[in-house]
């Protein structure tokens, strides 16, 4: 398969991907106003939670319902919407480089590894896995010169990376260290950072459109820049 179609595939499941997670937002909050709907109408329940021992009733799921949206629902989409610009780019980029892996030609090889290998093509898919394993460790600035690196995209803008890499820092605060903001997430969310050390990351409605917003475009911006250098 020719590598723009390849990269074509690989945007139409992240975009695909980002849109289900969001449905399921959306749809999730659907069924919360449905039931506080039913419960004004008079439907009564009574339910016990075996694994905690809890009981609750319709008057205690309404009362929780905007918690668990605000900070479950919301959490958890929000980190899906990030893990999965992830996957599309590190996915993109392992295409990129494998159909032009000549950057890596002054890359130094163990003479084991090079025994092991079946083929000369198994030899540069791992040095560039490799390569991309320690790249998502870098600022994510690092990815997208990376990408520029191997065909020459000029996008996103500037500002948009800025806005990527706050919305990324505040994902891994929610991943790793409960949603509490520190050092880190600074450093990496630089001058777009929201918060202080010791605040606590809140996903408000708007930053939450705004995020899936930006990273739905910059899969886009990407991919179509991509696409239209290499069929040149």
């Amino acid at each position: 398969m020719p590598v723009t179609e390849d990269l074509r595939v690989i945007a139409e499941r992240a975009d695909r991907e980002l849109d289900a997670v969001h449905d399921f937002f959306e749809h999730s909050k659907i069924v919360w106003r449905s039931f506080q709907i039913l419960v004004d109408e008079g439907h009564r329940i009574s339910a016990e939670n075996l694994a905690t021992g809890s009981r609750i009733d319709q008057d205690g799921l309404v009362r929780l319902a905007p918690q668990y949206t605000r900070e479950y629902l919301a959490t958890f989409t929000f980190r899906q919407f990030v893990s999965a610009f992830e996957a599309f780019l590190f996915n993109f980029l392992y295409r990129l480089l494998l159909h032009n892996p000549w950057q890596f030609s002054e890359r130094q090889l163990d003479f084991g590894t090079v025994l092991k290998a079946a083929s000369r093509d198994e030899i540069v898919s791992g040095v560039i896995l490799r390569q991309l394993n320690e790249l998502k460790y870098e600022h994510l600035r690092e990815w997208f010169a990376a990408a520029n690196k191997a065909v020459k995209l000029d996008c996103p803008a500037e500002e948009e990376i800025d806005a990527l890499a706050e919305i990324k820092a505040a994902r891994d605060i929610l991943e790793h260290n409960a949603g509490v903001v520190n050092e880190i997430y600074l450093r990496k969310a630089g001058k777009r950072a929201r918060y202080g050390v010791g605040d606590h990351i809140e996903l408000e409605d708007a930053y939450h459109l705004e995020s899936w917003t930006l990273l739905k475009k910059a899969v886009r911006d990407v991919t179509f820049a991509a696409i239209a250098r290499l069929s040149k």
